[in-house]
């Protein structure tokens, strides 16, 4: 039930303990109150002339709403057809109650209300850049040790000062209508980031499907070096036209831009993508490479996923390596590529990789184990 239903409930009940045609919630409004909501037995244009012809601000039969932080909220109006008998006391006592109950709902109301305009704000800012930048993640040939692309990931901070998960920021700004403003500002900041990457080695940057059929998004990665990007294609939504979106990305992969298929085998989001997008890159997700020197059903989801890339010609890239064992079984496998903690954490450019000399190629570890 929505917080106006609950208030149009009651004042039902405040309109019968009145005893009156219509009871009305008076919210303050400068010299003359503002009707809010109305409980009526009456037809509309009855109600109406009722209120009109009535002083609303000298009604006698009325009950204060305060809130519970003792702010006055208005007042509970009986509005009768014609002289009313004064309140007794049980009536005032059954409708102090009355306006107790709907101070909660206004209090808790207008609280969500504020937070919401407060989330909005914090979202405006994230969007033009404040709070919010841009780290780099270097993705590693397991074969000779290159170091091919990156993917860039936001990182948000707080007011407080205090870290914000990405996960959660990018959450709250669909659930507000901001979701593809602040996807297409990260895109735009990840971009500028493609000089600081080493010659040839492309960006990997994240984007949604609502984002792709977004045109000015597509716009922002024409107007890159899109023969350098590779767009990672989440699932935060379920994709209901596959058709719109293989169309909305046809022009970008005809100027030389990939797709991934972000978190391959977490769930059937991820596998439809994989069917409708035919992926450039398909990434093997962390649940599946975390152990996986332990465990023979993650080989054996890496081993199908290295054969389903080899056939229609994509690349794998391993997502979350930390370790030099689970590294070992990805190389036995013929996984074409990974990224993770081992081989590079999440840094400002310029782009660092762990070992070598440079940021081009790398020492892989290994593991130490006999």
């Amino acid at each position: 039930m929505g917080d106006d239903d609950a208030v149009a409930q009651l004042l039902d009940l405040a309109r019968d303990i009145f005893g009156t045609p219509v009871a009305a919630l008076a919210r303050p409004g400068g010299d003359h109150p503002v009707v809010e909501l109305t409980s009526s037995t009456l037809d509309p244009r009855a109600t109406v002339r009722l209120l009109a012809g009535t002083d609303l601000a000298r009604e006698a039969l009325s009950v204060e709403v305060r809130r519970p932080d003792g702010v006055p909220g208005g007042r509970l109006l009986g509005v009768p057809a014609s002289a009313a008998e004064p309140l007794d006391a049980r009536q005032v006592e059954a409708l102090h109650v009355v306006a107790a109950l709907v101070a909660g709902v206004l209090h808790h109301r207008d609280r969500r209300s504020a937070e919401h305009r407060g989330r909005l704000a914090s979202l405006d800012a994230l969007v033009a850049g404040r709070g919010r930048r841009t780290v780099l993640q270097p993705v590693v040939d397991l074969r000779s040790g290159a170091v091919v692309g990156a993917e860039a990931l936001s990182r948000f901070t707080g007011e407080d000062g205090y870290p914000r998960g990405p996960e959660q920021v990018f959450a709250d700004a669909r659930d507000s209508g901001m979701g593809v403003r602040l996807e297409r500002a990260a895109l735009e900041s990840a971009l500028t980031l493609l000089p600081a990457l080493p010659a040839g080695a492309y960006l990997s940057v994240n984007a949604s499907a609502e984002a792709l059929l977004d045109a000015a998004t597509r716009q922002v990665l024409l107007a890159s070096q899109p023969e350098r990007v590779v767009v990672e294609v989440t699932e935060h939504h379920r994709v209901d036209d596959y058709a719109a979106l293989v169309e909305s990305t046809a022009e970008l992969r005809a100027e030389g831009l990939r797709l991934a298929v972000d978190d391959a085998g977490s769930g059937f989001a991820s596998l439809q993508h994989v069917l409708h997008l035919s992926p450039d890159v398909v990434k093997l997700d962390i649940a599946f490479v975390r152990g996986i020197d332990g465990d023979p059903a993650r080989r054996a989801v890496a081993r199908a996923l290295v054969g389903f890339a080899s056939e229609v010609g994509a690349t794998l890239v391993a997502e979350g390596v930390e370790r030099p064992a689970e590294l070992e079984v990805l190389r036995e496998l013929e996984v074409d590529c990974a990224q993770g903690y081992l081989l590079g954490r999440p840094a400002p450019p310029p782009l660092r990789a762990v070992g070598g000399d440079d940021t081009t190629t790398i020492v892989l570890p290994r593991d130490p184990r006999p």
